[in-house]
């Protein structure tokens, strides 16, 4: 059963403005549902109802709602201004009856067009007609006609009559153009159409929209030029509709208002309509513009999708290969490629094996050789414990110090023998490698010197002298030169020969009795 208003199923809705957007309330307050059924009803009927007619015509519909719920909604709906009610003097026999709440409902003017505005256009979804560009011609031509623009001037009765199908036929137009220009905006302004939803956006931009602003534009230009024409008759032409009307009489007294065309400000409003410049049809061509954008990225979007230049694409093409019976093996063998693991994989020949079967009872397959010769071997599950090098390190650490041991011994002993003598084998080549890259230097006036490993060779240019390095198989002279071997970083004494410049000679290397 539905809460009644104002009970503690459904809670209080407080409106915070008195005048008629008060009726509209009814469209948003818990029970929505039950007050547009029961305005639904009343706005139907042609008489007024009681409380139980409109339960019956609620039951009839297939919207059961008991009578109190009924009441407690008209009483909500007579506060919102929505519903009126009056006595039913018919039903008055006896005093009680007077007393009791006799009433008949209807629905007020001002409820039944927010009635027939929910209907019409809150309601279901909106429904995009097509433009009738029949009224635009109809527009043009009456005012044509009224500015004598197609021949002479009409007269009064026929200018009243000509301005109800100006404006009529303005109604029309005007509604159609804002209804297509909120479904294109809406469409422009999205960028994840589908497939469909881009096709109704290219077709509106290219096939329809475009005939149409085209046509606005036109039709614009001609009712604007005729327009202008009419301006000083503004206030006779909506007086002369004014007079053709019924309802003059009502309309002098104030009690009604005319219809659009019988007053001044209608024509103005007109004027401002057909503006070439900043008129509906002008604000309609912007928004075509302003949809191809969206347009086109749509249909890139699509298109990029729809292939496979995307990552995204690929990953869908590649989900549903593997999704197929035929693709998906073929996908594992390349995926997998020569990998040692997947030659391990089989099938068993038992159809009725469980999901996880054991080691004992799953398939079997044969090992090849060469996996099982470098193939590592470790507890079922795990990955195979990484060998103990720690012996080849230590080895290789003791090399390494082994090395530097003999090189630092090298080195002293050069640095510590007396020039020409025997130096050991290691000794020996650590010095001829001192002094070949000494050799290989510029000289620096009667010098040339250079460093390999630490130790440091400056090669002396002195005449009549000879230098040389032994070795116990080997000998390497130096005519007209003298070795002087010393620590990396300091500097040689010259020998206590005569020096002479070493620019224009080169040493002469003399190797005797090597091995």
């Amino acid at each position: 059963m539905p809460p009644l208003p104002g009970s503690d199923g459904e809670r209080e809705m407080v409106v915070g403005v008195f005048d008629s957007r008060a009726t509209a309330a009814y469209l948003v307050a818990p029970g929505s549902d039950d007050y547009v059924a029961v305005m639904d009803v009343l706005e139907a009927s042609v008489t007024d109802l009681t409380p139980s007619d409109i339960v019956a015509a609620l039951a009839a519909v297939g919207r059961p709602l008991e009578e109190r719920v009924v009441t407690a909604r008209l009483d909500k709906l007579r506060e919102w201004s929505a519903v009126s009610a009056r006595t039913d003097n018919a039903r008055i026999l006896r005093y009680s009856d007077i007393v009791a709440r006799n009433w008949r409902y209807t629905a007020t003017p001002l409820g039944r067009q927010v009635q027939r505005f929910y209907n019409n256009i809150l309601s279901g979804l909106l429904v995009v007609r097509e433009i009738p560009l029949t009224n635009l011609g109809r527009l043009v031509d009456s005012l044509e006609q009224m500015a004598g623009l197609a021949g002479d001037r009409p007269d009064v009765d026929r200018c009243a009559e000509l301005v109800a199908q100006v404006f009529t036929a303005h109604d029309d137009l005007d509604g159609a153009l804002v209804g297509a220009e909120d479904a294109l905006a809406g469409l422009a302004d999205r960028f994840d159409l589908d497939d469909d939803k881009a096709g109704e956006l290219k077709g509106l931009l290219v096939d329809y929209a475009t005939h149409v602003a085209v046509e606005l534009r036109r039709g614009s230009a001609r009712a604007a030029r005729a327009l202008n024409l009419l301006v000083g008759d503004f206030e006779k032409l909506a007086g002369a509709a004014v007079e053709a009307s019924t309802a003059r009489e009502l309309i002098a007294r104030g009690a009604l208002t005319a219809s659009k065309g019988g007053r001044v400000e209608d024509w103005t409003g007109l004027v401002a309509w057909c503006d070439p410049e900043r008129g509906r049809a002008q604000r309609f061509a912007l928004r075509l513009v302003r949809a191809l954008p969206g347009m086109h990225a749509n249909l890139r979007r699509l298109h990029t999708s729809s292939g496979t230049a995307t990552s995204r694409a690929r990953a869908l093409s590649l989900a549903k290969a593997c999704h197929s019976s035929d693709l998906a093996p073929a996908l594992f063998l390349v995926a997998l490629g020569d990998h040692s693991w997947r030659k391990l994989h089989g099938a068993g020949d038992d159809d009725e094996l469980t999901r996880v079967p054991s080691w004992r009872a799953g398939p079997t397959v044969a090992v090849p050789e060469l996996l099982r010769l470098t193939g590592r071997t470790g507890v079922r599950g795990r990955p195979a414990a990484a060998r103990d090098d720690a012996v080849a390190r230590a080895d290789v650490e003791r090399r390494r110090l082994q090395r530097r041991r003999l090189r630092e011994e090298a080195l002293l002993e050069v640095l510590t023998a007396q020039a020409g003598s025997v130096l050991t084998e290691p000794a020996a080549r650590l010095a001829m490698t001192a002094l070949m890259a000494a050799v290989r230097t510029g000289a620096a006036g009667p010098r040339r010197s250079a460093a390999r490993d630490g130790l440091a060779c400056t090669l002396f240019h002195s005449p009549g002298e000879t230098g040389v390095i032994r070795a116990p198989t080997w000998r390497v002279w130096l005519p007209d030169r003298m070795a002087v071997f010393h620590a990396q970083g300091t500097v040689a004494a010259p020998p206590d020969v005569l020096l002479v410049d070493d620019r224009a000679t080169r040493p002469l290397v003399v190797v005797d009795g090597a091995a």
